[in-house]
């Protein structure tokens, strides 16, 4: 692909994975060897060519069962402007081609073949080499220390909560989908907030001296009830007590 691309290789041949994705620029002719199974195929096939306003032509070899898509292919190309030239090709003539291919399967197979087992054998020096390095630098490999930067599952699964927390937010952490918070889960946030930002509950002076503290005078309220009445040293009397 990159030899073809960079205009190094003359042709390349391909199968209906290169009917998608490609822009390929300076490509001319694209020819079907084999008609497609459909009108689809084959505008994707062709679409390799004449891209971004250039020009470029589509060969497409028929036989008889593929009229049907040579047809829709005419049509189509015809109501695009296109120019549409068609052969026939004596049966004679083709039967001298399929020859010469047949001919040339013993040699195809031939290469094939070497190119397996050069694969073989550089799969074999490569691991040749690996162990020749390993005898070699053998002491300096024992030596190394063990690696300690491996996680366990329990470790995996909160750093991917984590995670989760941080890309989501509230839902993940709270496994709901959006919506009104309970109470329940509004303390769970305020935890895993307070948690977050390190925020730590701190008695202020006053409490640490031992000053400010309450004084409460019991007194009769309304229907001979107790009411508390407490005075800081700060602040007015507050109220501490039910009523019905």
């Amino acid at each position: 692909m990159e030899s073809f691309r960079d205009g190094k290789a003359s042709f390349l041949l391909a199968t209906d994975l290169a009917s998608r994705g490609l822009d390929i620029k300076g490509v001319d002719t694209v020819i079907n060897y084999e008609a497609p199974q459909s009108h689809e195929i084959y505008l994707h096939r062709v679409g390799r060519t004449a891209r971004a306003g250039r020009s470029g032509r589509a060969c497409t070899l028929a036989a008889e069962p593929d009229r049907k898509i040579v047809k829709a292919a005419v049509k189509s190309a015809r109501a695009q402007g296109a120019k549409i030239a068609s052969r026939v090709i004596e049966a004679a003539e083709a039967d001298k081609w399929a020859d010469k291919v047949t001919a040339m399967a013993d040699e195809i197979e031939e290469i094939l073949a070497e190119e397996k087992d050069d694969k073989a054998l550089a799969q074999a020096e490569m691991e040749v080499r690996k162990g020749e390095n390993i005898m070699t630098h053998a002491q300096e490999i024992n030596g190394r220390p063990k690696r300690t930067w491996f996680e366990s599952e329990a470790e995996k699964r909160d750093a991917k909560k984590a995670g989760r927390a941080e890309l989501n937010g509230i839902e993940s952490i709270l496994k709901k989908k959006p919506g009104k918070l309970s109470g329940k889960d509004k303390k769970k946030l305020e935890d895993h907030d307070v948690r977050s930002e390190g925020k730590v509950w701190k008695k202020g002076r006053a409490e640490r001296d031992g000053k400010g503290a309450l004084e409460g005078v019991k007194q009769k309220g309304r229907g001979g009830k107790p009411v508390v009445k407490s005075k800081s040293k700060g602040g007015p009397p507050s109220k501490f007590g039910k009523k019905r």
